[in-house]
């Protein structure tokens, strides 16, 4: 009896170790389904406070996400002008809409994945703006969201 466990206990150890994190090689082709590749780890993105005043002046937010494990799926962005409690968040018609909670996220997409951009419209308003980002890797962990601020002039 105690054979047929260590040959168990061999086996599990045997699947334990394939199913570990993928390597590069082992990605899913982009858009596939989540949770094709198992993986704990949640991605990060986001944007430098650098690249926030650069976008104040050029109309395109430009930022990294990463992952470790599955790798990246999709990095998504939420843009709202901030109106004192309430926010009016900008729709993928790249206008903005209605006065709503600042809890309440529109995600637009972005163009790229490790490194990506997203360009503003020209005709947005000057005000305060809130940029949020997030990232989904091919395991289907979605990022919390991280916020920048943005003035545009």
């Amino acid at each position: 009896m105690p054979k047929r466990l260590l040959i168990l206990a061999a086996t599990g150890a045997a699947l334990a170790v394939t199913a570990g994190p993928a390597a590069a090689t082992d990605n899913p082709m982009p858009g596939a389904k989540p949770g094709a590749c198992v993986d704990h780890v949640k991605p990060i993105s986001g944007i430098t406070p650098r690249a926030a005043r650069r976008a104040a002046r050029k109309r395109v937010v430009r930022g990294t996400a990463q992952d470790v494990g599955c790798g990246l799926n999709s990095v998504s962005i939420s843009v709202a002008r901030k109106k004192g409690t309430k926010c009016r968040p900008l729709k993928k018609n790249k206008r903005l809409g209605r006065l709503t909670r600042c809890s309440k996220h529109r995600w637009l997409p972005v163009r790229g994945t490790t490194r990506w951009s997203f360009r503003l419209p020209k005709r947005l308003p000057k005000g305060r703006y809130v940029i949020q980002t997030r990232a989904i890797d091919f395991a289907g962990n979605v990022q919390r969201s991280r916020t920048r601020h943005l003035r545009l002039r």
